[in-house]
């Protein structure tokens, strides 16, 4: 957690003077994305205050609030897996707009007025819509909120301020200790690994954090079983198409390199969102 503030009331001014603050205390540099629930006067903040800033919408509470609005189709597994589909299971906008586009005319939806108003904020929340701004691979702000509840773990309604204070600062110390840990465990120790630490294994090892490392390690592994064949060359541009092995009726990446710049892109953009 970097930090956190009390407000008297949640309105777009009270917002206002908060990510003003936070602005503040990062030298002037707006965050490139940020989540939030569907609360407008938050909306209205960020809007103000982080113009150029990817605002994005919590799909943990967006699917939340979305089931309270399925009515009849709660029941319906097929709805609610098209749903989530659109969400966060669509590899282009256009593979996106005929998942919705189907999903709308057959249920009925066409004059459902949550659905269309989602729609018209689709690029706060479909994560296809939002391949070119990094987020670190976050869909959520539940990391904030399990922060809300580790802090407020033994508190209750009755609470005082102080007692809160309390609370909260002996939670932050726990934080930091275990931080502390972490560090001196990732400075003075090398990861152990399936694979053999040579190459870029152990240049991982050496760089990254031991959570940081596993995650990269579960995406070599995964690696191990694209195939890739060249697709087309035309001047210094190679382009290849890869396919994962065990999933062969997936649609294929197009991965681009240039030898003369040491530039790789494919059209999945991950590489950039995250």
């Amino acid at each position: 957690m970097f930090g956190c503030a009390f407000i008297a009331d949640e309105k777009t001014d009270t917002f206002v003077w908060l990510l003003e603050v936070f602005l503040e205390s990062m030298g002037e540099k707006a965050p490139v994305t940020i989540f939030t629930d569907q609360d407008q006067a938050m909306a209205n903040a960020i809007e103000q205050v982080f113009p150029h800033t990817r605002h994005r919408l919590c799909l943990w509470h967006l699917q939340k609030n979305a089931v309270s609005r399925f009515g009849d189709l709660k029941a319906d597994t097929t709805f609610k897996d098209t749903f989530k589909k659109c969400l966060y299971g669509c590899s282009n906008e256009e593979q996106f707009e005929t998942t919705w586009f189907e999903m709308i005319q057959t249920y009925g939806l066409q004059n459902h007025e949550w659905f269309t108003n989602l729609y018209t904020i689709k690029e706060k929340w479909c994560t296809t819509l939002n391949k070119d701004f990094f987020s670190a691979g976050i869909l959520s702000s539940q990391r904030s909120e399990s922060t809300n509840n580790a802090i407020g773990f033994k508190g209750n309604k009755s609470t005082t301020l102080t007692e809160f204070f309390h609370i909260f600062g002996a939670t932050v110390d726990r934080w930091r200790y275990q931080e502390d840990q972490n560090e001196f465990n990732c400075g003075n120790s090398m990861p152990k690994s399936d694979f053999p630490m040579v190459g870029m294994i152990k240049h991982a090892a050496s760089v990254y954090t031991l959570t940081l490392f596993r995650d990269f390690e579960k995406e070599f592994k995964y690696a191990m079983g694209c195939i890739s064949t060249i697709h087309h060359m035309e001047d210094t541009f190679i382009g290849y198409k890869v396919q994962h092995e065990s999933w062969p009726d997936h649609t294929a990446k197009h991965v681009a390199f240039d030898p003369s710049t040491n530039s790789i892109a494919c059209n999945c953009r991950n590489f950039e969102e995250s």
